[in-house]
């Protein structure tokens, strides 16, 4: 009887082996790049009909391309995979600093004289979250129908980790106007990490009867369909997020993060392989990517992405 060892090894090098098959099958191309509208370069293998012209200047970029996707695909080759909450909140919370590890630790006493908006908003920006939450509810308190001040405080109470002083904030918040979209919003992303999807979704309902063209509100409605087990909901929100902005790199990625759970990999290809396109900085496109590409015998990342974008005009 052979050893679960000694199948986990042989598990990694066929893995392995697919990985150098498509890294020489990318390779051995020519390393010539095609323009697209927004001055983006693209390796060749491109469908005749779009009718683009050759641009044999971008080799090292493109090499670069490459091996930042063949890394995606050993890692996820090598079981290396991304949690099933990669999608960090944080990234979805347009004009704001990244997250970071951990919870804020106090740096000042309580404040107890006037602030100033400015004052809050320096503390934020500069990721100072536990001071941040201090000053704005010394802020609200002296300026209790300001909304903004609240939203802030909302948010710098999610910083620090503190979910339910989030809600209250940007419950008040609401409670001045009933209106601030981004009070929904955000209310809405915070009651999703709680687990209460149900309770979010009044308010991402809120957000869009106030404007139906957001990408954001769309793109939130399709992560709580989600949470509440409506996938084909989910994968249509997602769908029409696209369709409102076709650079939302995060819509693009949980879209394919559906197909993934179904099975088809083939399908969550291409709109992986766009969001990579589009950015290629984050971590979760590349190991998602590199996912569907250990699962699918499709390697020519450039029409997919093509393909993807004459896709989207169908959706619309």
């Amino acid at each position: 009887m052979k050893s679960a060892g000694s199948v986990s090894t042989r598990t990694r090098e066929h893995g392995a082996a697919r990985v150098r098959a498509n890294t020489r099958a990318l390779t051995s191309r020519s390393q010539a790049v095609v323009s697209t509208t927004d001055n983006r370069r693209l390796p060749t293998g491109l469908p005749p009909a779009l009718g683009v012209g050759v641009h044999p200047n971008q080799e090292v970029r493109m090499r670069n391309v490459f091996l930042t996707l063949v890394a995606a695909t050993l890692v996820a080759a090598c079981g290396h995979k991304t949690s099933p909450s990669s999608e960090a909140s944080a990234a979805e919370v347009p004009n704001t600093p990244p997250e970071t590890s951990g919870v804020t630790t106090p740096t000042t006493p309580v404040v107890t004289g006037p602030v100033s908006f400015d004052e809050g908003q320096a503390a934020f920006t500069e990721k100072r979250y536990g001071d941040a939450v201090r000053l704005f509810t010394a802020y609200t308190s002296d300026k209790p129908d300001n909304v903004w001040g609240y939203y802030m405080l909302g948010l710098s109470a999610w910083k620090t980790g503190d979910r339910d002083a989030a809600v209250n904030a940007f419950t008040l918040a609401l409670e001045k106007d009933s209106t601030h979209v981004k009070s929904h919003i955000n209310l809405g992303r915070v009651l999703i990490e709680q687990g209460r999807a149900q309770d979010a979704l009044p308010h991402v309902e809120a957000a869009l009867a106030i404007d139906s063209t957001s990408s954001e509100s769309v793109r939130l409605l399709g992560r709580v369909q989600r949470e509440l087990g409506d996938s084909e909901g989910a994968i249509a929100a997602y769908k029409r997020a696209i369709v409102l902005d076709e650079r939302d790199v995060w819509s693009m990625n949980n879209l394919a993060k559906l197909y993934v759970g179904q099975g088809k990999y083939d399908e969550a290809l291409g709109p992986l392989a766009r969001a990579v396109e589009i950015d290629s900085t984050t971590p979760a496109f590349r190991n998602n990517l590199g996912l569907a590409l250990e699962r699918s015998s499709r390697v020519d990342l450039g029409a997919l992405s093509r393909s993807f974008e004459e896709l989207i005009k169908t959706w619309k």
